[in-house]
């Protein structure tokens, strides 16, 4: 059953999410464990639900994702940089009551940042001043044993007897990882460990490993590419008419850029739209 909510899409997507992110920003320390593990310097802005500007609804969108999201143990939405990957996920996380986030960066490819990043970004979402570091063995180890004790900590901190209270856990950017030699093992263990009890959403811009790909055929993970993305002839129209441009302009740009958000924006920059959303 579809959930009933309304969903804004954020049209502004010009850049990556993996892009924006300064080192100026002040950091928090994650508590180190006990032993030889190295303290991870949390950049709180990796764990916010990126704000995009330019609000447009499009309800299409919300009744793919959540379909997917109800009827998969994981959600892949893939595409290259500008296609709107961020803006939909980021849209969306903000009408569940219950969502972390983590936005990856090729330098989170290490186990113990990877880790650290995903235990602060869980204790967060659920309000939690638990450590992340105390979720971690004491020494780096990203063995199908330890991963699997630190995500029989995650899955524990997630669980809630609200069925409206479903958690999401956002992975925007996992493309980072896919040359990571624990990837393929640490998702295997993830994705059945979450399936009852959170909506797993999954961010990339290119295609993942095999193992991780073979999981559509067995329906235990589906795809929302960028075609998916773009936005439709009917909604084209209809949005450029907001800015000004004929019924005839706006197919013709349609028909130009394939309704694909980072080509649609030179169309709409600087306009004053009738109304703000679609």
């Amino acid at each position: 059953m579809l959930r009933s909510m309304t969903m804004s899409f954020l049209l502004q997507d010009q850049f990556d999410s993996t892009e924006r992110y300064s080192p100026t920003v002040r950091t928090t320390a994650a508590t180190p464990s006990r032993g030889e593990r190295d303290p991870v310097h949390i950049l709180n802005e990796k764990l916010e639900i990126p704000n995009c500007a330019g609000l447009i609804e499009r309800p299409r969108l919300i009744h793919i994702l959540e379909r997917s999201l109800g009827h998969f143990a994981a959600t892949l939405v893939s595409g290259r940089a500008g296609t709107g990957k961020t803006s939909i996920a980021a849209a969306y996380a903000r009408t569940r009551k219950r969502a972390a986030w983590f936005t990856v960066e090729s330098s989170d490819i290490d186990w113990n940042v990877f880790a650290s990043y995903l235990a602060a970004s869980v204790l967060r979402a659920g309000g939690s001043k638990k450590a992340a570091g105390d979720w971690l063995p004491a020494v780096t180890n990203s063995s199908p044993a330890a991963m699997a004790i630190f995500l029989h900590n995650i899955v524990s901190e997630l669980v809630t007897a609200e069925k409206d209270q479903r958690p999401l856990l956002v992975l925007d950017g996992i493309h980072h990882l896919f040359d990571a030699d624990w990837f393929v093992g640490f998702f295997n263990i993830l994705q059945p460990s979450l399936s009852e009890t959170a909506d797993l959403l999954l961010l990339c811009r290119s295609k993942p490993p095999n193992p991780l790909w073979r999981l559509r055929s067995k329906q235990q993970l589906d795809v929302i590419d960028e075609k998916t993305l773009a936005f439709d002839p009917d909604e084209t129209i209809l949005l450029l008419k907001q800015f000004g441009h004929s019924h005839a302009e706006a197919a013709r740009i349609h028909a130009e850029t394939f309704g694909r958000v980072s080509k649609l924006l030179p169309f709409i920059s600087g306009g004053n739209p009738s109304t703000p959303r679609l």
